[in-house]
């Protein structure tokens, strides 16, 4: 799954019409024994099918069947997966497999639940990874946490002609050109694949001289875009283990980027009215078109997160979930940034703390 697929995928989920019958999203972890989430996934059914009577239980119950047979019957390498059923007029299915972990969750609703995707898809996005030594270089596009592309550099070979032929110091300067061609190509690599696909972070991975060099031969705005130097070897052997470190790295910033755009917030309230707070204001902001960013917490309840996000996919409005942020929970949980300022949206500036 990559992460433009995934935001297709989150919009048509986002636009899907109510049906009478219900929906069910099961968020799975496909880590654990496949034994174990048959039975908590079978146990959720039977007590959630009570709240539905007639053709409705029956339809939810044929939709909670096919899941556990997808369950049962998949082959696919994956961490995590969302499934999306509904049985009814029409029929609707839509396995998603990932290869970063979800906790397991389950929901019944006329609508699809798509919170966990709409983070998931923010926390894990797109960056690229640089694993340089002496030789050559491992330039990897990270996408939803695994691998999408990976190209590589290497360093030009020596022509071993030394002694009488070379002087060493003819034999050191052909080296040093060697060496200014390697990072040069190196710089090229990344500067075309990040440009071309759109990528806003890179985390540098290497023993600290060839970090170093390379770091130092990024033109400004490629360097800008540094988010962390993982200063260590590594070979083939440790990759994966390399790639898990940048994938935690990538994280942390991620979260800084979270508590930049509630500071964000709080800035644009103050200043010029641009924000706003609180779950029904953000709903009327987004249903007229007026928010430039969603900012939300994932502490939020399970209703009033799921009507945010869905609003702001289906206006294509960016969003920002955050973790662990008292700031933005004491405000309601969710705000917005606005293109424009419009006083019947604008929460009392009093009850804002500066």
């Amino acid at each position: 799954m990559s992460y433009v697929n995934l935001r297709k995928q989150i919009i048509a989920l986002a636009n899907l019409p109510r049906c009478e019958e219900p929906i069910i999203s099961a968020y799975l972890n496909l880590e654990q024994p496949i034994e174990l989430l048959v039975e908590e996934f079978t146990s959720w059914v039977k007590v959630a099918s009570q709240a539905y009577h007639g053709d409705e239980q029956v339809h939810f119950i044929k939709a909670a069947e096919r899941i556990q047979a997808w369950l049962l019957n998949h082959m696919e390498d994956g961490r995590s997966a969302a499934i999306f059923c509904r049985s009814g007029s029409p029929d609707f299915f839509l396995p998603l497999t990932f290869q970063v972990p979800l906790e397991n969750s389950f929901h019944a609703d006329a609508f699809p639940a798509i919170f966990p995707l709409v983070e998931l898809r923010d926390r894990f996005s797109r960056f690229v990874v640089v694993m340089t030594n002496r030789d050559s270089a491992r330039i990897i596009e990270l996408n939803l946490g695994e691998t999408s592309l990976e190209l590589l550099a290497e360093r030009p070979e020596a022509n071993e002609r030394h002694g009488r032929e070379w002087t060493r110091e003819h034999y050191n300067s052909n080296t040093r050109e060697r060496n200014t061609r390697f990072v040069a190509e190196k710089v090229e690599i990344i500067e075309r694949l990040m440009s071309k696909r759109g990528h806003n972070a890179l985390i540098m991975v290497g023993e600290a001289q060839y970090v170093n060099r390379l770091k130092s031969a990024l033109p400004e705005h490629l360097a800008e875009k540094v988010v962390d130097q993982i200063r260590t070897g590594f070979s083939d052997q440790r990759v994966q283990c390399v790639l898990e470190d940048a994938i935690k790295s990538y994280l942390q910033v991620e979260n800084d980027e979270s508590e930049t755009a509630v500071k964000h917030l709080f800035r644009a309230h103050r200043t010029n009215h641009l924000g706003l707070f609180g779950i029904a204001a953000t709903a009327r902001a987004l249903q007229i078109g007026q928010v430039e960013e969603l900012i939300i917490s994932s502490t939020l309840c399970h209703t009033d997160r799921e009507v945010l996000v869905r609003l702001a996919s289906q206006h294509s409005v960016p969003i920002e979930t955050v973790r662990n942020s008292e700031l933005l929970d004491e405000q309601g949980g969710a705000g917005a940034i606005l293109r424009y300022a419009s006083p019947s949206y604008i929460t009392n500036l009093s009850e804002v703390p500066a």
